[in-house]
């Protein structure tokens, strides 16, 4: 009688152990990317609170306002200096703001006003907000120029319950020795006149602590003597740069 032909074994035992890897490496790699998800979303609701800062102002004396609303003289002819902190440098300021003594503020840089008659509303100021960890590492973790003006925009309305009126004029994203820069110009109703927001804003990351600062350049005018000197009112941004 021959002999039963041997039967070939099932290959599932081969399998399982694979399988049992399988699982254990998802179970190692759960606590590593829980850590990820937090670290993400601690950066993105630090960038979320370094937006959330940008679209407070100050309403100056209606009267100052009305003085403005006559329009005035060029900023074409007027020539420019600097003005340096310890991380930024404003080179193209023009010479008839004069800098004001903001005190112990725990966040302004830098306070400029138009020292003309009647133009105190028309200002310059640098600010700066700093995350000592988890914060954002480029402007684009803070999201593309594009979301970020919507955000400004959305910020100013919010800030006035509608009265502002304010809606996006431009916004694009440049680069200067390395260093990336937002710019987003905007406008808004204040006391019945028609103001321009130029805002510039950049990153700067220490890699030794990890510790991030956004610098925000804000220009307000009114809109008539913006559109009138709108070269000179690009340079004080364009001359702006962290290091």
């Amino acid at each position: 009688m021959r002999p039963a032909p041997a039967r070939a074994r099932a290959p599932v035992a081969r399998g399982r152990p694979r399988r049992r890897a399988r699982v254990r490496a998802r179970a190692r790699s759960t606590p590593s990317r829980a850590r990820a998800s937090d670290a993400t979303d601690r950066r993105v609701a630090v960038s979320l609170g370094f937006l959330g800062a940008l679209a407070v102002a100050s309403t100056p004396r209606a009267d100052a306002w009305a003085t403005e609303a006559l329009g005035g003289d060029a900023l074409a002819s007027t020539s420019a200096r600097a003005l340096e902190r310890g991380r930024f440098r404003l080179s193209e300021t023009p010479e008839h703001y004069e800098e004001v003594d903001v005190g112990g503020s725990a966040s302004a840089e830098a306070f400029l006003r138009d020292a003309r008659f009647g133009l105190a509303a028309n200002t310059i100021s640098v600010t700066s907000k700093t995350a000592t960890g988890g914060g954002p590492m480029t402007l684009r973790d803070i999201g593309a120029v594009e979301d970020v003006a919507t955000r400004l925009v959305d910020g100013e309305n919010a800030a006035s319950r509608g009265r502002a009126r304010a809606t996006l004029r431009e916004r694009f994203a440049r680069e200067k020795k390395g260093v990336e820069y937002y710019d987003v110009v905007l406008e808004k109703d204040v006391l019945g006149v028609r103001r321009v927001i130029q805002i510039t804003l950049a990153l700067r990351v220490d890699r030794d602590t990890g510790a991030s600062t956004l610098y925000t350049v804000r220009v307000e005018t009114d809109r008539a003597r913006y559109d009138a000197n709108e070269r000179a009112y690009r340079a004080v941004a364009d001359g702006f740069e962290i290091f």
